[in-house]
């Protein structure tokens, strides 16, 4: 009796036994996994003859596992592990001496942990269409709800992938208490501003819950949700405009106007940049001076302005390429071309007419095709043959818009002597030199209409008979009752007044 007093009174002076968990704690819903305790610190117990009794009981204190042996650890298991398996877990390990049959406990000492077991967050991704534009702003948001107390040092990590590249990763630090806790939730977003067309793939979104410190016994949940994005490429209408696509190499006809505009088509839903290149002939750049680069309109419209100025002939072709700043794929292209033309002599006028006014005017008409290098001025030289020295006409100034075709324009000839014959020509003069139409008829005015003289004669109910002679001595018989006149076979009124107060060689006088 009294050896086992003094052996347990030296064994009482021994290191307590020190029972451990594995750390960290955070399990995964429905998996399988082994819970082991293990005796530490018995150097003290060497050479003695012990049985270590250990125990493990979970939550509401119900025994797991229990084993009375010379092993120093423990272990119970889950196949699965389910929610009702989180909580406190506690690990008690007793030393007994055994002597004369029979054991004795000598020291004992408790450990606890408590276990985290979270729903699996399943990720949300929004927008769950498929399908957005070159050049839009473009928010992917990946969301999940952890409606699970989760434990403390608990990390949630969320990473969005492009066909398995890794873009944007963020971890989230939950330092929380174990006890239940209102739905957190965590969000990742993707910000594409603007979108373009290498944007298209397989997106995922990965949820991971792992415990902060990485350890051989971390048992990480992950989560995925994925979908397709398709970017498609808006098409940009472009319009390039000249004030005139005719101009001619000498100021201020050399000065041309330029204006560029475009319109993005497609779903865009923020304010362009739009970025002008003007070139020349495929290679000489042009500066805009003006216009409308940033539009918040819908469809978004733009324009630019250039003021060129061309001094050689030639044919000039302008092309205008509009691109979006932030999203170089989306451009359009448009050409004009441009012809200016040298000094040259002008057209002959064409399809020259006259007509006659009266016995000394003419109105003389004609055509002009085109103007070749304005400013065109147009006059009439007209003569009497045989003579061959001409007279002109005052002068009329051509348009100065040199894309008109086909311009008509007519000058009157006045003081012409009557019952003569004309030969009339059309000149065209500008700086260059002059051209002339054909002689493109000859034309006889009239003769002369005014009576020369003129015999009364008295006959009955007031008819004042009136004869004479005309120019060219044709004999006329005139009533004043009704203004007619015979001459010869003929009958046809008369613009003229017979005045009746005298009787004896009556005047005509012009109405």
């Amino acid at each position: 009796m009294l050896r086992l007093i003094l052996l347990l009174f030296a064994l009482s002076k021994a290191d307590v036994p020190d029972p451990k968990f594995p750390t960290p704690t955070l399990w995964t819903l429905g998996m399988n996994y082994t819970l082991t305790c293990v005796l530490s610190n018995l150097q003290s117990y060497a050479g003695s003859d012990v049985v270590f009794r250990l125990e493990i009981r979970g939550p509401d204190s119900i025994l797991r596992a229990s084993q009375s042996s010379t092993s120093t650890n423990i272990s119970c298991y889950f196949s699965p592990l389910v929610v009702s398996d989180g909580g406190n877990y506690t690990c008690n390990g007793t030393v007994f001496v055994k002597m004369d049959n029979s054991t004795h406990p000598i020291n004992s000492a408790t450990t606890t942990i408590t276990v985290g077991i979270p729903f699996a967050p399943i990720p949300e991704i929004y927008p769950v269409t498929g399908i957005s534009y070159a050049g839009s702003r473009l928010l992917l948001n990946c969301t999940c709800t952890a409606t699970d107390a989760l434990p403390n040092q608990t990390m949630v990590d969320m990473s969005w992938y492009r066909d398995n590249t890794l873009l944007l990763n963020s971890s989230y630090l939950l330092v929380s208490p174990t006890t239940p806790v209102s739905p957190i939730s965590y969000v990742k977003r993707v910000w594409f501003s603007p979108a373009i067309k290498q944007d298209s793939g397989v997106y995922s979104c990965n949820v991971t819950i792992r415990p902060m410190v990485p350890s051989t016994y971390v048992h990480s949940q992950v989560q995925s949700a994925s979908f397709k994005l398709t970017i498609t490429v808006p098409m940009v209408g472009v319009s390039l405009q000249s004030s005139s696509q005719q101009a001619l190499a000498i100021l201020p006809y050399n000065e041309l106007h330029l204006m560029c505009s475009a319109t993005v088509v497609g779903a865009v839903t923020y304010p362009f940049i739009f970025s002008w290149n003007l070139v020349v002939n495929g290679s000489g750049q042009v500066a805009v001076t003006d216009g409308i680069n940033t539009t918040d309109s819908f469809p978004p419209v733009g324009f630019s302005l250039a003021q060129v100025t061309l001094t050689s002939p030639g044919v000039y072709v302008y092309s205008c390429s509009v691109t979006i700043s932030e999203a170089s794929e989306i451009s359009g292209t448009s050409q004009t071309t441009i012809t200016v033309s040298g000094p040259s002599l002008p057209l002959s006028p064409t399809n020259p007419q006259a007509l006659e006014v009266n016995s000394s005017s003419v109105s003389v008409t004609w055509t002009v095709t085109k103007v070749t290098f304005t400013p065109e001025v147009y006059r009439v030289r007209f003569w009497s043959p045989p003579n061959t020295s001409y007279a002109t006409s005052d002068e009329v100034n051509g348009t100065h818009d040199i894309s008109v075709e086909d311009m008509q324009y007519t000058i009157l000839l006045t003081s012409l002597t009557a019952n003569t014959h004309y030969v009339f020509q059309v000149e065209a003069i500008n700086t260059i030199g002059s051209t002339l139409s054909a002689t493109f008829q000859t034309y006889g005015t009239s003769k002369e209409k005014f009576p020369v003289l003129a015999v009364a004669l008295s006959v009955p109910l007031g008819l004042v008979v009136m004869t004479g002679l005309i120019a060219g001595l044709v004999a006329v018989l005139c009533y004043r009752r009704n203004e007619m006149c015979t001459i010869g076979k003929s009958k046809r009124p008369l613009p003229y007044e017979i005045p009746v107060t005298s009787k004896r060689a009556p005047i005509f006088t012009e109405l």
